[in-house]
């Protein structure tokens, strides 16, 4: 008999798709990974596990141990939180989600999906609160206050963490967890590739998919061409806009960092986040800037043309490898991943945006 006790059990080993379609004007070969076809719809169910099992084992930031019956928490209204609450249903505990502001609605009909999906899952959401008007009013741009407001987020995990002590917060942006449980990701891509991999690239947000894949590969003595893929106008976690490409500049932005001091998010301060550890280690070799068009165009051309029904980040994680792909021979190899499925952007259709 061939079957499952858990639906954990179905999170990961994921199928390579060969794009012959969408791939065929350039000479190497494009595979992506079908991280969409996971339990919770994306790549996060990998992380997500790991942070889980990671608590359990009181592996922490700082030693703090999720108990049986315990809480979860963390501030997402990505795909973090669907997978999320889907480990903490399976595993039974409790999982409290702060969202920012603008995803939660006085109605459910026009909540965020990735919202009703994890609600699906028994999360308990409510709003992150805002920063006080001192850390509002010391910044000029509607960017530097949305970034203000996701800290503050972040920063309200930290205290709920700190005065609950039946609460974990897994802080996927600083947890080593969550990139280690990628390398079983590129441990699959090697084997599926037979170790031919020529070069391996995906969308940075934490950074976690990229870093783990990338040190897998590394661990087989394999040194693809690296590229990290973000939206053109830039985040909070990646400044690919300065000339000076080092991990204090590109690790640590300025506006994050005087946001997160005038918070008082020490964590965020005192440690390095997966990001930083990644410029450390010396990835990656280039970055795409993709914009918000080029992003979408390509999600809807994997749907038409590939039968891969995903969001904007599968979209730019193609959009560029074809772009590394033009510059490599026939024959070689250039695998980026899938990362979602689009129903849960379907409230914002037909006007999805690429975020990381």
């Amino acid at each position: 008999m061939d079957y499952k006790e858990s639906m954990l059990e179905v999170i990961g080993n994921t199928p390579l798709l060969k794009l012959n379609r969408v791939g065929k004007d350039v000479p190497a070969n494009v595979f992506v990974k079908l991280e969409h076809l996971n339990p919770s719809g994306s790549y996060k169910d990998r992380m997500a596990l790991s942070m889980v099992e990671a608590a359990e084992r009181g592996e922490t930031w700082n030693g703090k141990k999720l108990e049986p019956g315990g809480t979860v928490c963390d501030a997402s209204a990505g795909n973090t939180a669907p997978a999320l609450a889907f480990v903490c249903a399976m595993k039974g505990y409790k999982i409290k989600l702060c969202t920012y502001a603008h995803f939660l609605h006085s109605d459910d009909k026009n909540m965020s999906a990735r919202l009703k999906i994890s609600s699906a899952f028994g999360a308990n959401h409510y709003p992150c609160p805002l920063p006080c008007d001192e850390v509002l009013d010391a910044f000029e741009t509607d960017k530097e206050r949305r970034f203000a407001v996701i800290l503050a987020g972040k920063h309200h995990m930290y205290e709920m963490e700190r005065d609950n002590p039946d609460v974990i917060w897994v802080d996927q942006i600083y947890n080593d967890a969550n990139w280690k449980a990628h390398m079983q990701m590129g441990e699959e891509i090697y084997t599926q590739l037979e170790g031919n991999i020529d070069a391996w690239g995906a969308s940075v947000g934490s950074g976690a998919t990229f870093l783990g894949v990338a040190e897998a590969l590394k661990g087989h003595n394999l040194k693809p061409y690296t590229y990290g893929v973000v939206p053109d106008e830039g985040t909070s976690l990646v400044d690919i806009s300065t000339d000076i490409m080092d991990s204090t500049t590109m690790g640590r932005p300025p506006l994050r960092m005087k946001i997160c001091e005038m918070l008082g998010l020490e964590k965020w301060v005192t440690e390095d986040s997966i990001v930083e550890k990644m410029y450390k280690k010396g990835y990656p070799d280039e970055w795409f800037g993709v914009t918000q068009d080029d992003a979408r165009n390509m999600a809807n051309r994997l749907c038409k043309e590939e039968g891969i029904y995903c969001g904007m980040s599968s979209g730019a994680n193609v959009h560029s490898a074809l772009k590394v792909a033009e510059t490599l021979d026939e024959g070689q190899n250039v695998v980026t991943v899938i990362v979602d499925r689009r129903d849960r952007y379907m409230d914002e259709y037909p006007n999805d945006k690429y975020v990381v």
